[in-house]
């Protein structure tokens, strides 16, 4: 449950980052993440609808067991492939934390460095998910 949330409140941001830039920007960039996730992770895994899974058919359970899942959730050459994983971290990690970068750099505003900031907080708490853990 909290990482369908998160994952939501990360594709928000994300497009509130376009959107300081410019306001068709981050409306188009909603909508190709919306399809991203939900069009093109529907395809890639089992057409059978599961709510609770966490591999689930309509994507947000995928992407949330690839963003803050545990280590033994993040096989993505079982479920959606290495390609597709990669896509999906980049379309919602360094690519829009960049271009708000790009942005601020060109127009300085206090919110965009907020957003700018709660970008990179939550990308390093993802990536952090991936390392693994050792139990003694």
């Amino acid at each position: 449950m909290f990482g369908n949330l998160a994952v939501i409140l990360w594709i928000v941001i994300n497009s509130l980052a376009f959107w300081l830039y410019n306001q068709v920007a981050g409306w188009l960039f909603l909508v190709a993440a919306i399809i991203g996730i939900y069009g093109v992770l529907k395809f890639l895994g089992c057409l059978r609808p599961c709510h609770q899974c966490k591999k689930c058919t309509f994507g947000l359970g995928r992407i949330s067991a690839l963003f803050f899942g545990k280590r033994s959730l993040k096989d993505p050459k079982e479920s959606y492939g290495m390609a597709s994983a990669v896509f999906f971290y980049v379309l919602l990690g360094p690519f829009p934390a960049a271009f708000l970068l790009i942005s601020t750099v060109q127009t300085f505003a206090v919110l965009k460095i907020v957003v700018l900031l709660c970008l990179l907080v939550i990308s390093l708490y993802s990536g952090l998910t991936w390392r693994t853990t050792h139990k003694l």
